[in-house]
């Protein structure tokens, strides 16, 4: 755990204590090897035992409860972070008090065994009865948002109840009672399985299938040879030489198997899980990777018969079936626009028809009778009221056919260009007295086809009609911007305004036809708009994708 610790690359807060906790444990575990090795009595005038203790076992106790009040606080979720901050603040002196006590009871107190065990009682029972309390205070605050991370917590709590349960027992009958014995090793090694078990599942930094059953392996083959270990060769008091004696053989044997296991498990079996496992979830993960970027001609080898195989073999039918998906797809809308430019040609066909016949037939029939009230007023001799009026409403009338023959006309848009075409649709609108419309234009870009000209005056005549029909404005602001790459019109109205939904954001009012339109020239259209404030249309033509 530490190794992947160091070499993970994850930047997370609760990393680098979780190195410090386990530096500390490997430590402080190594230090119990070597303390329980010792008969007791015989440390009293060992130099080096009384070293030990101030200079390595209590400064790795101390830092390792540290480390956990961090880890602890910072598992899953942070939480309590003012509190945290104070914690670090109280316990660095209480550290330094505790190394202090041991450093006396060692050299000034003649390494009294039950004074020792009365400073790591305390010592441990306050810290772990903390540890506890921040994962029971983190899990009720998570319990109706986080239940999977309500369970980690109080697996992790769970260890510190371990420890708590050791030091009580340990306090009552005492460290070299059997009981005590018995249960300082059982709890201990009970609460790091667990401790190890909780990481691997609910770990914050990113951990892979490789290591986590490697992690689970190792804790199966250690379970396993320790319960073998306690069956046939249970722990034996220190005072007991001759039966520690006997022991030694057998436990030496025992202690080379848990290596050897332990070994084979570190070197060997993250390379088997890397071959079978790992490596074949990584092309998958590539592959997905590549297909959430549209790149659906990605087939993976399947190399093994298993479940993974299975997956695999899966994948690659399902981007087979999203391929032809998409062809279908692309085909589709590639009709789409077939018909809907044919659509264009034919709407545009029948407006300069229709434009062409008010022409030459309905403009000339209105001629020829406004030509016939003019001789009637000079044949009568006296001007008649009724067919003044008459000849005046004609006059417009022809005017305004006139009007609505050029706007419907797409031959104005060819020789006149389309900024020409949007003016003089303008000038139409401002003879009605309805609004005023003032027409800005900045750069210059590249020229467009017919075509294209043709569909954006479409478009700007539907906002035009849209706001003169529904908007009561009384100024109608556009800005056409040009540049190398697109162009960008803006119409800006000072009317009524309304309130864009989900319903109407794209229907109603021919905003749908407007889209449909730009969205042929593969462009963008945003509309912004508040009751009482007003309508403001953005569009957006990429010139260079249209040449």
């Amino acid at each position: 755990m530490l190794i992947f610790l160091v070499k993970s690359k994850k930047d997370v807060p609760i990393r680098k204590w979780m190195i410090i906790n386990y530096t500390s444990s490997s430590i402080w575990y190594l230090d119990q090897i070597f303390r329980f090795s010792i008969v007791p009595g015989m440390q009293k005038d060992w130099l080096l035992y009384k070293l030990e203790t101030v200079f390595i076992y209590s400064p790795a106790f101390a830092m390792l409860m540290i480390a956990n009040f961090q880890v602890y606080y910072l598992f899953l979720r942070p939480m309590f972070e003012k509190e945290r901050k104070l914690f670090v603040a109280m316990i660095v002196p209480l550290m330094l008090l505790f190394v202090g006590v041991n450093a006396w009871n060692e050299f000034a107190n003649d390494s009294d065994i039950y004074t020792f065990q009365i400073i790591s009682f305390i010592w441990g029972m306050l810290t772990n009865i903390w540890t506890l309390t921040i994962s029971i205070r983190k899990a009720i605050k998570l319990n109706q948002i986080d239940r999977m991370a309500v369970q980690g917590l109080l697996l992790l709590g769970s260890v510190s109840f371990c420890y708590i349960l050791l030091s009580l027992i340990n306090l009552y009958f005492g460290l070299y009672s059997p009981l005590g014995y018995w249960t300082f090793f059982i709890l201990l090694w009970l609460g790091s399985i667990i401790m190890i078990v909780t990481y691997l599942t609910y770990s914050s930094i990113f951990v892979s299938f490789q290591i986590k059953i490697a992690g689970y392996s190792f804790v199966a083959v250690i379970t396993f040879l320790t319960a073998v270990t306690l069956v046939f060769h249970p722990p034996v008091m220190p005072t007991e030489i001759e039966l520690r004696l006997l022991q030694q053989d057998p436990l030496i044997k025992m202690f080379i198997i848990l290596a050897v296991a332990s070994l084979l498990i570190f070197l060997f079996l993250p390379a088997i899980l890397r071959k079978s496992l790992t490596n074949p979830l990584k092309s998958l993960l590539r592959a997905v990777k590549q297909v959430n970027e549209g790149k659906l001609n990605v087939e993976v080898p399947v190399l093994y018969r298993d479940e993974i195989g299975s997956l695999t073999l899966n994948f690659n039918k399902m981007t087979h079936t999203l391929r032809q998906t998409n062809e279908q797809l692309l085909e589709y809308t590639q009709t789409l626009t077939e018909l809907y430019n044919n659509q264009q040609k034919i709407q545009e066909q029948t407006l300069n028809h229709v434009s062409q016949e008010i022409h030459d037939n309905v403009g000339q029939l209105l001629s020829l009778v406004k030509m016939q009230l003019n001789l009637a007023t000079e044949k009568d001799g006296t001007e008649n009221q009724l067919l003044i009026d008459a000849r005046e409403n004609i006059s417009r009338a022809m005017m305004d056919l006139r009007d609505m023959a050029k706007g419907m006309s797409s031959e104005r848009i060819r020789v006149l260009g389309l900024l020409a075409s949007v003016e003089q649709e303008a000038d139409r609108i401002r003879r009605t007295g309805i609004c005023d419309v003032l027409i800005t234009k900045t750069g210059d870009g590249l020229q467009m086809d017919h075509q294209k000209e043709t569909i954006l005056f479409r478009v700007i005549q539907e906002c035009l009609q849209n706001i003169i029909k529904h908007a009561q404005a009384t100024k109608i602001d556009m800005t056409f911007s040009y540049n190398l790459s697109n162009l960008l019109i803006e119409v800006h109205d000072d009317g009524k305004g309304f309130l864009i939904t989900r319903e109407n954001n794209l229907s109603g009012m021919g905003l749908l036809n407007i889209h449909h339109r730009i969205q042929l020239m593969k462009g963008k259209v945003f509309i912004q708009s508040e009751p009482g404030f007003g309508t403001h249309i953005r569009i957006e033509v990429p010139l260079e994708a249209q040449d």
